[in-house]
């Protein structure tokens, strides 16, 4: 009878075939080259910080390496334009704001896109609610005290937004509508200089996301009074919707969904529409965009494409009826 093994030949057999066994797995995925997604704003923003939590999980179920690219420039139209001039096999994709389609064709004259032709939703990622806030100082405890003050006062009405021609411009604007009284607009370049002027008291009200505002409302630094969500928000539980307030005509949410470019074939896009849910539906994703105040959801090609419309619907009246032209 032969002798066993020695028990460390044993033992280096085995992590030798585990270590091939990683090793092909390895190889399978990295002998497909690596997709981008890009991202038409600036590293270390909300955008960007969503699409690296959606490539870290999304890499798996694509069985590729993703790679993330800022294209930052005329809110986000370079990184379009770079979308439309990549291949259509599937190798680069775009986190698109729904504001490139409900929004950029009714305040642009001129786009270098199509958004109906253009833009190609494989699945939604995130939606989000935006808030109307005012400082902390401020005698309006509720929204129904601050629509009184803004009759009262329509000199002083101010409001504060991230940027001319974007989703939190129009939300102002369409309260004014829903209170009866004008609102002047003041833009700031992103959310931060909003905030920091209406900490100190610098412009009377201000709207952003509700992830921008509710760690400061948190703290008493300033005041959210109502939310657009059709819920409240998990990160303000203490902060009524406007559907509650009796305003449905201010419900309303902001999408990101990743995009391709038009022509790609359909097995392409459903690969990449299948991985998107999977890699959304992770808690490791969900959990790093929770804390913005984002939900998760991802959607089927149809889904999404109907959700964009959604949007284009809620806001192509209340951009019309503005006159706003950013160009």
């Amino acid at each position: 009878m032969k002798n066993p093994l020695p028990t460390w030949l044993c033992k280096l057999g085995i992590i030798m075939a585990a270590s091939l066994g990683a090793s092909q797995a390895v190889a399978q995925q990295t002998s497909r080259p690596p997709v981008k997604i890009l991202v038409g704003f600036s590293p270390g923003g909300t955008l960007d910080v969503v699409t690296r939590a959606l490539a870290d999980q999304l890499s798996a179920p694509l069985n590729r390496a993703v790679v993330v690219e800022n294209k930052p420039g005329a809110g986000g139209r370079i990184a379009i334009n770079t979308l439309l001039a990549a291949p259509v096999d599937g190798s680069v994709a775009m986190l698109c704001p729904d504001f490139l389609e409900s929004i950029y064709p009714f305040v642009f004259n001129k786009l270098d896109y199509d958004p109906q032709r253009d833009i190609l939703p494989v699945s939604t990622v995130v939606e989000f609610a935006m808030a109307l806030a005012v400082p902390a100082s401020s005698s309006s405890k509720s929204f129904r005290e601050y629509a009184d003050w803004v009759q009262s006062n329509p000199e002083k009405a101010y409001f504060g937004h991230a940027a001319s021609g974007g989703p939190t411009h129009f939300l102002g604007l369409q309260i004014a509508k829903v209170i009866g009284a004008p609102l002047q607009d003041v833009p700031f370049q992103g959310a931060a200089p909003v905030i920091t002027n209406l900490m100190g008291g610098i412009v009377a009200a201000g709207t952003s996301t509700v992830g921008d505002f509710a760690q400061h409302h948190n703290a008493g630094k300033l005041r959210v009074l109502a939310v657009t969500s059709a819920q409240r928000s998990p990160l303000l539980p203490d902060v009524p919707t406007f559907s509650e307030l009796g305003r449905k005509d201010l419900t309303a949410v902001g999408l990101l969904a990743i995009c391709l470019a038009p022509g790609t074939a359909a097995p392409v896009v459903s690969e990449w529409s299948t991985s998107v849910r999977k890699a959304v539906a992770t808690e490791q994703f969900a959990s790093k965009i929770r804390t913005l105040g984002f939900v998760n959801m991802g959607s089927s090609p149809a889904e999404a494409r109907a959700r964009f419309k959604e949007m284009r619907d809620f806001w192509e009246p209340v951009v019309k009826e503005s006159g706003f032209k950013a160009d």
